[in-house]
């Protein structure tokens, strides 16, 4: 029987969310279950504002619907969303992780190679700043701390992020904060497992100076090879994961 929640700095409905939410990614609250105020308010101590709050959440996330005369319905995963930084954990906390990374790899092909050919095409200086200021940072925290270094995580996700602003295209733009907690995950579990090298900063660049030249052929061609080279990595990680 889960035990009742204690009062932290935690409030009482994010540590529900918490609860409910890994249940659910777990399975051990399966999709159809109906989720019953009264119910819940019994097992966890808990008020009825408190459910109602933290139900609001499961609800804003796609994990739950409110039926009528019935109650709260957990749905199907394809309802959820995938791309919010609580569910990736739930689902990672889970074990689904690999799967997740797998899926995601293949949504990198699709936008982030025509990424690269438009910010060839359509780039402005302030981008080119941007670029070559955080590949600089990546740079220098690399060798300055090493392939694990979050400072250098950060820069390479800003990277990627300044690539997307870099089409002129809000839609892409959109894309950068969308894919964020995703990107984030893919770069923590990988780089847990795999110890980048210098190569890693060659290929970059290579981008960047295709992106500064205009050449969009070459843009296109390198992240190419930059998402080869991080799907061989991630086929890796999945495969010393299992």
């Amino acid at each position: 029987m889960p035990s009742k929640l204690q009062r932290s700095d935690t409030g009482l409905s994010d540590q529900l969310v918490e609860k409910l939410g890994l249940e659910i990614a777990s399975g051990k609250i399966a999709e159809g279950a109906v989720l019953t105020s009264t119910h819940l308010e019994a097992l966890y101590g808990v008020s009825r504002t408190v459910v109602r709050e933290a139900l609001q959440i499961l609800h804003n996330l796609g994990l739950t619907r409110a039926r009528t005369k019935l109650g709260t319905v957990v749905l199907n995963r394809r309802e959820w969303n995938l791309l919010d930084s609580s569910v990736i954990h739930w689902c990672q906390v889970a074990g689904d992780a690999n799967a997740l990374m797998s899926d995601f790899a293949e949504v990198r092909y699709m936008y982030e190679m025509g990424a690269a050919r438009l910010a060839a095409r359509k780039r402005g200086t302030s981008d080119l700043v941007k670029l070559n200021a955080s590949l600089k940072v990546m740079r220098d925290a690399f060798f300055e701390e090493g392939p694990e270094s979050q400072k250098l995580h950060l820069a390479h996700l800003e990277f990627h992020a300044i690539i997307l602003e870099a089409t002129q295209n809000e839609f892409m733009a959109q894309l950068s904060m969308l894919f964020k907690p995703m990107l984030s995950l893919r770069f923590t579990i990988v780089n847990s497992q795999i110890k980048i090298d210098g190569s890693f900063l060659l290929r970059h660049k290579t981008l960047v100076d295709a992106i500064t030249e205009g050449d969009e052929d070459a843009a296109e061609k390198a992240m190419d090879i930059l998402l080869d080279i991080s799907h061989q990595e991630d086929i890796e990680t999945l495969r010393k994961e299992d």
